[in-house]
């Protein structure tokens, strides 16, 4: 689903709020992410901001499936005008930006908020975020060991909603002992609009989907930028970056990656199908079932993604398909919480489960 969708209601003033309170569950740890979702649950219950109108108006034309997309797009693109303005009132307040943690920004978002520029509600009107936490960048390499490389099967890896495509350079970040780097044909990222590690603006989109106060993150998507990059000056062609929604990826990867005896192909989302309702999601998953046909038990298609069906669901799965007596057949590899410090997996039957006789 992409922003121009523009099925359903808009969001109200209530549903915003309602999603803000609960907001702080999953930022523990984060004094000034938590103190910003304050500050606006606060002007909100106090009335109806000139913000908050003007937000209203750029959702008119929006969805949110989610709970968390809403909030999280605003912070995004807040933090993306601080990124880009040195004389922001809030630069103290982000450690993102050289600032502290220990203050209360509340008051500087108030004055961003009262004088926000076009561009911030721009971003608010068509907007999407791609984050990178290399932790769950490099769920997609434990299966793709157990279900290609055990068999020593190269496959082509593809990803939908693929931002900048570090997810597909997971194993240049922090490898796995034995993963096979070279088992891979060719990485290709579909996005709705593909972001570029050089350029300026983008790098700042790809910084702003990470909370100010997450420096650990940052970091860790700094380094992965410039090794992507290091990576790339030496082959243009490492990751191919195609323009393609993701209602749109299963055809296209069915038209341009078509199926070969001996190679097999692994299709993944990360925080994509959490933003799909129940319809699109069956239509999707029925696009994928039959772009995987054709490859049998050579395809893989794997999801990083909330649990579906849990309103406001504070647990990821990490979901495994192939194709199985004409359909799908499923398993859910692990689940763990937002902030990974509960994580269930069962070894066992997740091997079984790749067992290409299974």
């Amino acid at each position: 689903m992409t922003a121009a969708d523009g099925k359903g209601l808009a969001m109200t003033k209530q549903e915003f709020l309602e999603q803000l309170e609960r907001a702080p569950m999953a930022l523990p740890g984060l004094p000034v992410s938590s103190a910003m979702i304050r500050r606006l649950s606060e002007e909100l219950r106090a009335g109806d901001p000139s913000w908050w109108k003007e937000t209203a108006a750029a959702w008119q034309g929006r969805r949110f499936v989610a709970w968390t997309e809403a909030w999280s797009l605003f912070l995004a693109a807040v933090h993306f005008e601080v990124l880009s303005d040195a004389k922001s009132p809030l630069i103290p307040y982000f450690p993102s930006c050289g600032g502290t943690d220990e203050a209360e920004p509340g008051l500087a978002l108030s004055r961003f908020l009262s004088a926000a520029p076009a561009s911030f509600y721009d971003r608010l009107r068509t907007g999407e975020r791609r984050s990178f936490v290399q932790a769950r960048a490099r769920l997609w390499l434990g299966p793709a060991m157990l279900y290609f490389q055990t068999r020593r099967l190269p496959y082509y890896l593809v990803e939908v909603n693929a931002g900048a495509g570090l997810n597909l350079a997971a194993d240049l970040f922090a490898p796995p002992k034995g993963f096979a780097s070279n088992r891979v044909l060719a990485r290709v990222g579909l996005d709705a609009e593909p972001l570029l590690v050089e350029d300026i603006a983008h790098r700042r989109w790809l910084t702003a989907a990470l909370l100010p106060d997450q420096m650990p993150l940052i970091r860790a998507l700094d380094q992965a930028i410039d090794k992507l990059r290091q990576r790339q000056s030496g082959d243009d062609s490492f990751i191919q970056m195609v323009e393609c929604a993701p209602a749109l990826a299963p055809r296209f990867a069915a038209k341009n990656i078509p199926a070969e005896d001996e190679a097999g192909i692994l299709l993944f989302n990360m925080a994509v199908t959490s933003r799909m309702d129940d319809v699109q999601y069956r239509r999707y998953a029925a696009d994928m079932a039959e772009t995987m046909k054709p490859w049998g038990d050579r395809a893989l298609w794997l999801e990083v993604e909330s649990v579906r069906g849990e309103i406001y669901s504070m647990t990821y799965q990490l979901r495994l398909h192939k194709t199985a007596e004409g359909g799908l057949k499923s398993h859910v590899m692990a689940a763990f919480d937002f902030n990974a410090k509960t994580v269930a997996y069962d070894r066992a039957k997740t091997e079984q489960f790749l067992s290409v006789r299974a």
